[in-house]
């Protein structure tokens, strides 16, 4: 697991242990939020989850996991400092990904009109490049793989660029404004999800100073 690297030969605390299963759980949920949006979006399925309570499930996670962090910290701040550190910018990032999750399914209420056609197949290609990258990610933390790490950041560095390319042909297209709207600002969703999860998988390959910056020398 990553707190090998974290810990050498030792073990962490309990509560820190138990603050990288938080992570792992909100993650989990977050790609099942991620889900659902997208059957709402792309799918033009009736969203029947209650995508807000899931979101607050995901935000409690990251109290949860910072409160983790102080009370193992003021228990004994020498062990486990740099676990710590990389927990507590971890679980923003996390955080960050349930709330574009559940942003996604809110552009439906933009939408004139179902979702359908080149433009939407465009952006469901996007989303199929972005799902994976959560197992991947999660994966990547727990067992502590750089290899693994690496492809989600490689991941993101190409769909970055893919997500870019199709907000252009969107904007160029002869689509209504609240379509295109749409269809441009989920682009931009997916890619900042993408981003999220890179910075997430940047805390296996990055050393603490350098995370959220995965891309260099990867």
């Amino acid at each position: 697991m990553m707190w090998k690297q974290l810990f050498g030969t030792g073990s962490p605390s309990t509560l820190v242990e138990s603050a990288f299963k938080d992570v792992t759980r909100m993650l989990e949920r977050s790609a099942a939020m991620l889900d659902l949006s997208l059957e709402s979006l792309l799918d033009n399925k009736v969203l029947t989850a209650d995508l807000e309570h899931m979101d607050d499930v995901v935000d409690e996670g990251e109290r949860m996991v910072r409160r983790t962090v102080l009370q193992h910290l003021s228990v004994n701040p020498r062990q486990d400092l740099v676990a710590s550190l990389i927990l507590a910018s971890m679980v923003q990032d996390v955080e960050r990904i349930g709330d574009f999750a559940r942003g996604l399914s809110e552009l439906v209420e933009l939408a004139g009109s179902p979702r359908g056609g080149i433009h939407a197949e465009g952006l469901r290609t996007l989303a199929s490049r972005v799902r994976p990258m959560f197992e991947v990610c999660t994966a990547a933390f727990v067992e502590g793989d750089s290899e693994q790490a690496k492809v989600v950041i490689q991941s993101h560095l190409s769909l970055k660029k893919d997500c870019a390319a199709y907000t252009e042909q969107v904007a160029a297209s002869d689509l209504t404004a609240d379509m295109a709207i749409v269809y441009a600002v989920a682009a931009r969703i997916l890619r900042r999800i993408s981003a999220h999860l890179s910075n997430v998988a940047s805390t296996v390959v990055q050393p603490y100073d350098r995370i959220r910056h995965g891309d260099e020398d990867v």
